[in-house]
C-alpha cells in the first residue's frame, strides 16, 4: 500500500467576512481522530487595508443601505474583531475534544499567505466559498489546491449530517485516499464505505483494509453508475456518509469543477490527499516566508512547528 507523507498538522482559514462555526468543529474533529495539531489562520487582507487609503473608494453600509468612505482604522478593527471571533470559536472546538490548538494573525495577500502557510504534511480546511475565490490564483494560494502532498479540506457552506459512515471515492489498491478514510473511520468508530464503479476489486482492497485495522463487519460498498459527480454525490447520500475522501490521483482533469459539483450535489466535506511531497516540500509548513509585512512574526499564538 502507498504511504503518504505523515501529516503532522490541521490548518483551518478563517474568512475575512467571519468565522464559521462548522469548519472549526470539523478541523478539531479531524485533528482528534488523526492525532495531528491544530491551527486556526486568520489573514487581514493588505490590499484592502491599501484601497482604504485611496481618497475615492466608498463601501455600502447595511442595514441603511448607504455609502460611505472606506476607514482604514475602522477596517482594522473590524479584522481584528473577525479574528477574535475565530480564536473564539477554535478554541470552542479543540476544547470540546481536549485538542491543543494555537491560532495566527498575518498580514498581507490571503492566497500568498495560504501558498507559504500550507506545505505538503498539512491538512487545510476551507469553506468552499473561501476555497472557491483563492483556488482561482494559479501559482498563488490556487497550488495548495491540486499540488501534490497536500491535504485539502472542503466544507460545504449549508449544514451537513454531524454523524455517520466516512466514504473513500473511487478507491484502489495503491491508494492514499483509502489509508487516511480508514483511520478516520476506525477512529471514529464508525462504518467505511467504499464508493466505487468497478467490479471484483474486493479481493485487492480486503489486505489494505485488513492492515488498517477495519474490520469486515464495518465495511459497506456502494456500486456507481458512473464516476460523474452527480452519481457519486447520489451514492454518498444513499450511505449515509458524512465524509467524502479520495485520493488526488483520482480526481479527473478538470479537478476543480468536479469537487465544486461534488461539494453541491452531495453536501457533506469532501478531504483530498495524496500524492508523493514534491521535492524539499515536506519541511515546509509552520514559518510563513516573504508574505507577512509586519517583521514576519504573526500575532496571537506561536504556532507548533517542526516535525
Amino acid at each position: 500500500m502507498a504511504r503518504l507523507p505523515r501529516y503532522r498538522r490541521v490548518l483551518v482559514m478563517a474568512r475575512e467576512g467571519g468565522a464559521e462555526a462548522p469548519a472549526f468543529r470539523l478541523a478539531a474533529e479531524l485533528a482528534h481522530l488523526l492525532a495531528l495539531d491544530l491551527e486556526g489562520l486568520f489573514v487581514e487582507n493588505e490590499a484592502l487595508l491599501t484601497l482604504a487609503g485611496l481618497p475615492f473608494a466608498r463601501e455600502l453600509r447595511l442595514p441603511g443601505h448607504t455609502w460611505r468612505a472606506l476607514d482604514a482604522g475602522q477596517m482594522l478593527e473590524d479584522f481584528r474583531l473577525a479574528a477574535e471571533e475565530a480564536r473564539r470559536m477554535l478554541e470552542v472546538a479543540a476544547g470540546a475534544l481536549g485538542v491543543p490548538s494555537a491560532f495566527s494573525v498575518l498580514r498581507g495577500d490571503p492566497a500568498g499567505a495560504l501558498a507559504e502557510r500550507a506545505g505538503a504534511r498539512d491538512i487545510l480546511v476551507m469553506v468552499e466559498s473561501v476555497a472557491a475565490r483563492l483556488a482561482g490564483f494559479r501559482g498563488t494560494g490556487g497550488e495548495i489546491f491540486w499540488r501534490d502532498g497536500a491535504g485539502v479540506l472542503l466544507v460545504p457552506s449549508r449544514p451537513w449530517v454531524r454523524r455517520g459512515s466516512v466514504a473513500v471515492v473511487l478507491p484502489g489498491e495503491e491508494d492514499g485516499g483509502l489509508e487516511i478514510g480508514a483511520a478516520i473511520a476506525r477512529a471514529a468508530a464508525e462504518d467505511l464505505v467504499l464508493v466505487a464503479p468497478e467490479e471484483g476489486s474486493e479481493a485487492r482492497l480486503e489486505g489494505v483494509l485488513r492492515e488498517a485495522g477495519v474490520p469486515p463487519a464495518r465495511v459497506q460498498r456502494r456500486r456507481l453508475r458512473s464516476a460523474e459527480a452527480g452519481a457519486i454525490a447520489e451514492a454518498l447520500r444513499a450511505a449515509g456518509a458524512r465524509l467524502a475522501v479520495l485520493d488526488r490521483a483520482r480526481l479527473p482533469e478538470d479537478a476543480e469543477g468536479f469537487v465544486a459539483r461534488l461539494l453541491a450535489a452531495a453536501g457533506v466535506p469532501v478531504l483530498v490527499v495524496g500524492g508523493a511531497a514534491p521535492e524539499g516540500e515536506a519541511a515546509r509548513g509552520g514559518t510563513p516566508r516573504g508574505n507577512v509585512p509586519r517583521g514576519n512574526v504573526p500575532r496571537g499564538n506561536v504556532p507548533r512547528g517542526g516535525a
